[in-house]
């Protein structure tokens, strides 16, 4: 007789935390009372990502961008991967609400979206009210072309 298929989920503590732990980023549980849930909290240079378990398997978790107070929103647990090996120096370059310039348009950065280890996009609202996602090596603080 075969043994029923058991699925093993990519997203429990132990997997998430080594994952993290690799591409340099710190984990730190906070387990405020006796419950079975709490809050692995990843940060990394400026980023802050903030993962809630229920057990040993993640339910949720949000993202906290650099420059940022709080967590601006949910992580997709499916994204948390792309977030922890996104490309370090790209994902610390800029921050929400930065003055950017990009060829001959200037704007606003609105996101910062990782695509995978070496890739990093930005989402620009520019002045002209167009909206772009050039990639970071694309892009330079406002203050860098002025001077």
């Amino acid at each position: 007789m075969r043994k029923p298929a058991t699925t093993t989920s990519r997203h429990t503590h132990a997997i998430i935390s080594t994952n993290a732990k690799l591409t340099g980023w710190t984990a730190t549980a906070d387990r405020s009372d006796d419950s079975n849930t709490y809050d692995l909290a990843l940060t990394r240079d400026d980023w802050r990502i903030v993962v809630g378990f229920n057990g040993h398997d993640a339910f949720a978790a949000a993202v906290q961008y650099p420059g940022q107070a709080s967590p601006a929103g949910v992580l997709p647990l499916g994204l948390l991967s792309i977030y922890l090996r996104g490309n370090r120096e790209q994902m610390s370059a800029f921050r929400l609400g930065q003055r950017v310039v990009c060829g001959d348009k200037a704007g606003i950065v609105t996101d910062i979206v990782p695509v995978d280890d070496k890739i990093v996009r930005l989402v620009v609202s520019y002045d002209d009210g167009s909206t772009g996602e050039p990639y970071t090596t694309l892009v330079h603080a406002e203050a860098e072309v002025a001077a």
